[in-house]
């Protein structure tokens, strides 16, 4: 691609972002409704902090009810609402659409990654050279796993990647460099880590792994070593700040609140923010806190590491071997590569066995692998690191042609090819892609009007995994089939109105529940209508 003039290569990398960004509409069209209850909770704590500065909504029944009113991804503590995940995504997306406007909110994760595709174009060439560069930005911006957490815009995946991006480009490219203060260029770095950090701290101990293997061959100098640290340090602050004021306690997470809110008692045992989604039996190590299981790694690492993306991991493997610095690069580009193998090889290695020890269960049917499953968004910085590796291979087949044109050629070729199974990965899967997201977000929209519609602003509505359709309109209430729930219900039901939302109950089901469980409890259960395979009901006393 010599003949590619480099003031090109910004126009080339924007069209694959503008691309990628407008493909990311398909989903965010279905406003105020979201995949996940993690991206729920998510949005409406950063239209929180909009509001009122803080990540606390008070919920006055929970003062009376025992703070049992809350959907998943929250939680109730002194009957005050709260995450029950990292709060660094609402309080950065929050800060930024209090300058901006709500407006901005779905669309800032979408805008992050686009930018982050620019900016991972200078830090690879920077390393490698322009054509490694380009193609490495272009594979980033469509990369299935890359577009489909930019379109769910309030997960935090892509949102920390993007931070740790421009933090690598503040560090490599040095862009202040030979100015006044070029100094500020690892500061700001660090910095830009400890924002990233404060998204999800749970990455530190794999992202600390690989910093320092790749600083044994970068061998920065001890000024950009302090810089960097000091940067982070200040950027890492607020953490702590929002922890305390949000549990109490600066060491406190929402996933360590969820715990001594049910038991009274802090948990070590980590936990995931699709919690409910699946199963595991955690280790206490913070190194290995899923513990470690060989064969689950190599199932998970041949569906999800290699087999789920394999035109990319097929390009990833034939450009391996040529990431390696040859004899005939100058001395002074080698730290810069070897340190880029390293950081990249020590990550993924880290996170296939972090996180292939586990079991999740995301979809209801655990042999189907999908692009929806949380491998692909645990494992997601291993994508973005294999970019440059794949860049090589694409490199490398296109060189096995004997003319520039047929070159130039066989490279457009690779790369429309890579561009339509990711569209066919990342949208059209048809349990999981962005196109099935958006009709079924389209579909809850129209139910919850309804549902709405037939209820009070002030009743509480049980659900089993509605929740994420009716917060914050209504009050929530999980499960239905829970002893618990059941004895809730008269109190609920003599201060608001109380209604049940779920897959329809055969008729023999109902007349049960009349005749024996609620009638015990003094209430009784009537459908009021019927959306597809669920129902409204609505729960009261009985006369």
């Amino acid at each position: 691609m010599r003949n590619i003039r480099p003031d090109q290569d910004k126009w080339i990398v924007g069209a694959f972002v503008a691309l990628a960004f407008f493909g990311c509409l398909v989903l965010l069209r279905a406003g105020g409704m979201y995949v996940s209850p993690d991206e729920t909770a998510n949005a409406f704590f950063a239209k929180t902090f909009v509001r009122t500065g803080t990540l606390s909504v008070y919920e006055p029944l929970n003062a009376v009810l025992g703070d049992v009113l809350h959907p998943r991804s929250v939680v109730s503590i002194g009957a005050r609402l709260v995450p029950s995940g990292f709060i660094g995504l609402p309080v950065l997306f929050g800060a930024i659409a209090s300058l901006v406007g709500y407006w901005a909110l779905p669309f800032l994760t979408p805008a992050l990654a686009g930018v982050a595709v620019f900016a991972w174009y200078a830090t690879v060439r920077k390393i490698y050279d322009r054509d490694t560069a380009l193609f490495s930005a272009i594979l980033l911006a469509i990369h299935p796993a890359w577009w489909l957490y930019s379109a769910r815009s309030f997960m935090p995946n892509v949102a920390f990647l993007s931070l740790l991006i421009f933090s690598a480009y503040a560090l490599v490219v040095r862009p202040s460099r030979g100015q006044r203060f070029a100094f500020v260029d690892p500061a700001f770095a660090g910095a830009l880590a400890g924002l990233a950090l404060f998204v999800r701290p749970s990455e530190v101990v794999w992202l600390a792994f690989a910093a320092v293997c790749a600083a044994v061959f970068a061998r920065p100098s001890a000024k950009t070593a302090a810089l960097f640290l000091a940067g982070l340090a200040v950027a890492i602050v607020p953490l702590f700040s929002f922890n305390a004021a949000t549990y109490g306690s600066p060491i406190t997470t929402g996933y360590t609140a969820v715990s001594s809110a049910e038991t009274g008692e802090p948990s070590e045992a980590p936990t995931s923010e699709s919690a409910p989604a699946h199963v595991a039996a955690p280790a206490p190590s913070p190194f290995l806190p899923f513990g470690f299981s060989r064969h689950d790694i190599k199932e998970n690492l041949l569906s999800y590491g290699f087999g789920l993306f394999w035109w990319m991991t097929l390009l990833a493997v034939i450009g391996f071997p040529l990431a390696f610095p040859r004899k005939s690069l100058a001395r002074e580009h080698r730290p810069a590569r070897n340190a880029y193998l390293a950081f990249a090889v020590a990550a993924s290695a880290y996170l296939a066995v972090m996180y292939g020890s586990w079991t999740f269960f995301d979809n209801p049917d655990p042999t189907q692998v999908t692009i929806g499953n949380s491998h692909v968004r645990y494992w997601l910085p291993a994508f973005l690191l294999s970019t440059p590796f794949a860049a090589l291979g694409i490199r490398w087949i296109s060189r096995r042609a004997f003319t520039d044109l047929a070159r130039h050629l066989a490279s457009a070729i690779l790369v429309l090819l890579c561009l339509g199974l990711s569209v066919r990965v990342a949208f059209l899967s048809p349990q999981d892609g962005i196109v099935r997201a958006a009709e079924g977000l389209e579909d809850a929209r129209n139910v919850r009007a309804e549902v709405l519609g037939l209820t009070e602003q002030t009743a509480v509505i049980i659900v089993d995994r509605a929740d994420k359709l009716f917060f914050p309109y209504r009050r929530v209430l999980y499960p239905l089939r829970d002893e618990a729930t059941y004895a809730l219900m008269p109190r609920i039901a003599l201060r608001v109105p109380l209604y049940y939302y779920g897959i329809t109950l055969p008729e023999k089901d109902v007349d049960w529940l009349n005749a024996e469980k609620l009638a015990g409890l003094g209430l009784r259960i009537d459908a009021l209508r019927t959306f597809d395979i669920e129902t409204l009901y609505r729960i009261s006393q009985r006369p």
